[in-house]
């Protein structure tokens, strides 16, 4: 019964959905779409060119929705139509290539719901979790002790270095003895 309810839930979101939102991934030209704090979402399609992108998204931990109203403005086809650019250069010329909208300020290891809104069409919901992230003064950077083969290297050119400061003594007194 609760697949059910899960099944035709999806399908009456996806019914009334303009238009689709994803996360970037790989073949988007990103590593990752999702990050600990901000996650990359792709943007509604061109056909919407010049018109206001509102997000709204809660996240589901917490039950607290945010809205950012008139967050960027559809670009036309005849551009690339995302918003986060990469530039490539080369000896001849420099790429430009925009790839998609960063929701930052986000909880790490939550779950969000993401929607655009564009005029009175909106996209498809999509949820998707920040990554769970340890914290950075939790990490042990030490190291516990020191390994035998350390100690051998260290031991190695210590004395060769003594006998190359001996050598360079010789050499520059028996230099100027010599004359």
């Amino acid at each position: 019964m609760r697949t059910m309810f899960i099944f035709f839930g999806m399908l009456f979101t996806l019914s009334n959905a303009e238009f689709q939102v994803s996360l970037l991934k790989e073949s988007d030209g990103v590593v990752t779409g999702m990050f600990a704090d901000s996650l990359l979402l792709s943007l509604p399609p061109c056909a919407l060119a010049t018109q206001s992108v509102t997000l709204e998204y809660n996240n589901t931990d917490t039950n607290e929705s945010k809205t950012l109203v008139n967050i960027f403005k559809v670009l036309p086809c005849r551009f690339r139509r995302d918003i986060i650019s990469t530039i490539e250069h080369n000896a001849q010329f420099t790429t430009s290539r925009n790839l998609g909208y960063q929701v930052t300020n986000l909880t790490t290891g939550s779950t969000y719901r993401f929607q655009y809104v564009v005029g009175a069409e909106k996209s498809n919901i999509l949820e998707v979790s920040t990554r769970q992230v340890k914290d950075h003064n939790q990490i042990d950077s030490g190291l516990p002790a020191r390994s035998g083969a350390m100690m051998v290297i260290t031991v190695i050119l210590s004395v060769s270095m003594f006998i190359l400061l001996v050598a360079l003594i010789v050499t520059v007194a028996h230099s100027l003895g010599g004359d």
